[in-house]
């Protein structure tokens, strides 16, 4: 059977995450400037994310991820998730995955953001959706801002990273702060 996007965008669309993705899924994971980004300090393989994989359209959907792919040439380039997904409170946590560097600078990560938000608040009808990142990832902050997210504080010393600690801001966007910047 054919895939099928869930999300469609100008340059990438987003994809259900199927059993043959479980390679890519390692792959990002264990890259080593995704483990720098996301601090990832163990390393995961194919068992594992096997196992991630059963578990994850279940019931309890707090966790939704895709995988995104580029439309001109449909290579998989990175995973992209909404965490902790309460939809009583109509809140999320974003992240965003791209693990080879050939795909960095080029607008990806602008528009997969872009493309989320819309789901987020057009489709699962959210009113915030929030994120952490390190302070010194200046690229994605960037890609935040741009996106309207913004800074609500700082987690100083957040994490331990290379030999020292990392602080972290706290960025966010609410459903009427994405509708007014249109």
């Amino acid at each position: 059977m054919e895939k099928k996007p869930f999300v469609v965008g100008k340059n990438i669309s987003l994809y259900s995450i199927e059993k043959d993705d479980i390679d890519f899924l390692t792959y990002c994971n264990n890259s080593v400037d995704i483990r720098d980004t996301f601090f990832i300090n163990s390393p995961t393989n194919n068992l594992q994310q096997e196992k991630v994989f059963e578990n994850l359209y279940k019931s309890n959907l707090n966790y939704l991820p895709f995988i995104v792919y580029e439309n001109s040439s449909m290579e998989k380039i990175g995973i992209t998730a909404f965490h902790r997904l309460d939809l009583v409170n109509r809140a999320t946590t974003y992240s965003i995955i791209l693990p080879n560097k050939k795909y960095w600078g080029k607008h990806y990560g602008s528009e997969v953001t872009a493309l989320m938000l819309n789901y987020g608040f057009d489709i699962l009808n959210l009113n915030r959706i929030q994120l952490h990142v390190a302070i010194d990832n200046k690229p994605a902050v960037k890609i935040y801002e741009k996106n309207g997210f913004v800074k609500e504080g700082t987690l100083r010393e957040a994490m331990y990273h290379n030999n020292k600690y990392c602080d972290f801001f706290v960025m966010s966007i609410l459903r009427n702060e994405f509708y007014k910047k249109d």
